[in-house]
């Protein structure tokens, strides 16, 4: 079975919602589609001073979620923190982004 990767604002906002349950209401998060590929970011604030963006992309067939935040104190030295995580088709089959293609018949 092939599958290609279909994401939505949504569907990344509930993914983010599972690492972050206090994440900012979903119209105050910002969505991006990269031209051309399949990478997606999602900027949001989590908490008072948290700032997040998380990146979704393939990269050799498996599909990588990575964090990059900062928690914004008064003079911002607090250095940015990042976090890769390989997620695996059941859970992009539990949040709907993974969408099947059919195969080609040969004649």
């Amino acid at each position: 079975m092939t599958y290609r990767l279909n994401v939505n604002k949504s569907k990344f906002y509930a993914l983010a919602k599972h690492y972050w349950p206090e994440i900012c209401s979903m119209k105050y998060c910002e969505f991006i589609k990269y031209y051309r590929t399949r990478s997606y970011a999602l900027n949001f604030r989590s908490g008072d001073h948290c700032w997040h963006r998380m990146f979704l992309s393939t990269c050799c067939g498996r599909v990588l979620l990575a964090d990059e935040w900062e928690d914004g104190n008064d003079d911002f030295t607090v250095p940015k923190r990042r976090e890769v995580h390989r997620l695996s088709l059941d859970e992009l089959k539990e949040y709907g982004m993974l969408e099947e293609v059919p195969e080609k018949k040969e004649a």
